[in-house]
């Protein structure tokens, strides 16, 4: 078949590379099967490298990349959010001449905003986190909403965001694409020590980063029983200068204590993967961590008023302590209760995470495949 002839779907990725796990896989899944033109756009060469980066470890082809490139006066001039905002706009027509559109934020919602044609846009949220940012006012833009799990989607529907009809679950994409890759990673740390992972929310006003990174990494470099891994989410150094990221790393001690600011293992599942305890906050890579459920702590640092409220509800699948507690006494807690947790853990992270069984081996594995699932999904809206 002619290949101008197939259908066009243009991707959006300006969200930044720790959402490509979430749908570039898709992309690169409709682009093996031929049934489509896929074109990814992107804001940066190294944005480029990190689609093609995915696409090879996927063993999946590169679909087409394009840069959206802002003359450099606009570019250098304009902050992170106002940039995202006029590239959509400088490339509407491009992006929009296309038969559908593909994006994991929801920026790109302009497009449907802005005067003129607009194919349907189709959204995989990145991410199954439960706070009230998930399921925000502007999903009544997209055309289609392809969702993680049960949970997300009974919520979105429930508040009224997304109608039922043009919401589906597809199943955790991102999981699914990068625990067959991760799991033959060789271990972070050449001891038999238990591993802690705290991944703090890059928000200040709901994070635990400024007032318990620092009591973390003393307290567990004092303590023989532990290794540290601090991997915030990569949003939280985004800002920092270089200095700034130099002195976190620094903090790091070989063997020890692992600090990552953003590296490409800070999203790759690498450190929820192989942790023995999740410590965090609001950060919906606890989801990520529970695909094998295991002990959790998080860290109330702003006193909210988190019982029943469906915003915290990661909360209720492990011990939850102010910033100012004992570290050791509440790492062991988590440890010592896990037992209690684990039912809830199990029954929570099979809604937010469809298709998630565990072998008997103790590894992990999806029934439908996510990513070939969403595929056909795109393909289905596509074609009507």
């Amino acid at each position: 078949m002619n290949r101008r002839a197939l259908p066009a779907l243009n991707v959006v990725a300006i969200g930044g590379v720790h959402q490509f796990p979430h749908f570039v896989p898709v992309a690169c899944e409709l682009a093996a099967r031929g049934v489509m033109r896929v074109t990814v756009f992107v804001t940066s060469a190294g944005e480029a490298a990190m689609v093609r980066s995915l696409a090879a470890r996927l063993n999946l082809p590169v679909p087409e990349i394009i840069e959206m490139r802002l003359p450099r006066s606009i570019e250098r001039a304009a902050g992170k959010s106002t940039s995202k905002l006029l590239r959509l706009i400088r490339w509407a027509r491009r992006l929009r001449g296309g038969n559908a559109i593909l994006c994991a934020e929801r920026t790109s919602t302009l497009l449907k905003r802005l005067p003129g044609r607009c194919p349907p846009v189709i959204h995989i949220p990145h991410g199954a986190g439960d706070r009230a940012v998930g399921f925000e006012p502007r999903f009544r833009f997209f055309d289609s909403v392809l969702v993680a799990g049960e949970k997300d989607r009974e919520r979105l529907i429930e508040q009224g965001v997304v109608a039922a009809e043009r919401c589906a679950v597809a199943g955790p994409i991102k999981v699914a694409a990068l625990a067959r890759c991760t799991a033959k990673a060789p271990p972070l740390f050449d001891n038999d020590r238990l591993t802690l992972l705290y991944c703090p929310h890059f928000d200040a006003s709901l994070g635990s980063f400024a007032v318990f990174a620092d009591r973390l990494i003393e307290r567990i470099a004092a303590d023989p029983r532990y290794n540290l891994i601090v991997a915030p989410h990569i949003r939280l150094a985004s800002g920092w200068s270089e200095a700034q990221r130099a002195e976190w790393v620094a903090r790091s001690v070989p063997g020890k204590i692992l600090v990552d600011p953003g590296s490409e293992r800070s999203t790759d599942m690498r450190y929820t993967l192989t942790a023995d305890l999740f410590i965090g906050d609001v950060s919906s890579q606890v989801y990520e961590f529970l695909v094998r459920p295991r002990p959790c702590l998080f860290i109330d640092a702003h006193g909210a008023d988190w019982q029943g409220n469906p915003d915290y509800a990661m909360w209720t699948l492990g011990e939850v302590v102010p910033p100012d507690c004992d570290i050791g006494a509440a790492v062991a807690q988590a440890f010592a209760t896990h037992g209690r947790y684990r039912p809830l853990q199990e029954a929570r992270v099979r809604r937010a995470l469809d298709g998630l069984h565990w072998t008997a081996d103790g590894g992990i594995a999806f029934d439908p495949d996510p990513i070939a699932r969403a595929a056909s999904l795109i393909e289905g809206l596509i074609r009507r």
